[in-house]
């Protein structure tokens, strides 16, 4: 009798809870997911350089980031993100290529999730206080078959060497243009040696950026 009871109860809460969640499976999208699934397909983007207007583009920060990659006692790849970065360019649809290209980055923006640690990879590394920005400066860039080699001069910790950036185009919607890049260097070649090797002399940088037309 008492077990009869119980199932007397509880089936009818399984089915209770089955039926909120066949309804939940089927409840539709937010109004503002549709709006957005609208907004995308009007885009009308394209990865075709050509198709790009002629003109200035300034670096948007809030789609835009700058990693730096490197190995701790060989355990791990810990990331250093950079929050102050600006940069342009100036566009040429013709020829499919940026001239005038430049970014500049605060060393003290470093950020590993942990302030003191961030305060000190900005003296000890950077020397924020002596040496107060980064810039990557390259004449000329060729955009083929969606990929461009950019080869600049990184300005580092008061040192001017030639760095590649091996660079992906992702494309260009309404006034905005895409990339992503990938460069590897040593830092001890620009005067930076702290804790090697501790901590790795090659330094791999990430960049995810989006530029917008003035």
């Amino acid at each position: 009798m008492t077990s009869r009871i119980a199932r007397n109860s509880i089936f009818p809460a399984l089915l209770a809870i089955m039926t909120i969640g066949a309804a939940a499976s089927t409840t539709p999208p937010k109004p503002e997911d549709t709006g957005a699934a609208a907004q995308y397909r009007q885009l009308n983007a394209t990865a075709d350089p050509g198709a790009a207007p002629a003109g200035t583009y300034k670096l948007d920060p809030h789609h835009t980031s700058v990693i730096a990659k490197l190995a701790h006692m060989d355990l791990s790849r810990y990331t250093l993100r950079f929050d102050d970065v600006s940069g342009s360019f100036d566009f040429n649809p013709s020829g499919a290529s940026a001239s005038n290209v430049e970014i500049t980055i605060d060393p003290k923006s470093v950020d590993t999730g942990d302030q003191a640690f961030d305060k000190r990879i900005a003296s000890k590394f950077f020397e924020a206080e002596k040496y107060p920005t980064m810039n990557f400066i390259a004449d000329s860039v060729k955009i083929m078959n969606g990929h461009a080699s950019v080869a600049g001069i990184l300005n580092f910790h008061g040192v001017k060497k030639t760095v590649v950036l091996h660079t992906t185009y992702r494309g260009f919607a309404q006034s905005r243009m895409g990339f992503s890049g990938e460069a590897t260097f040593k830092r001890s070649d620009f005067g930076v040696s702290e804790w090697v090797p501790l901590e790795a002399d090659d330094v791999t940088i990430l960049v995810e950026a989006e530029f917008t037309r003035l």
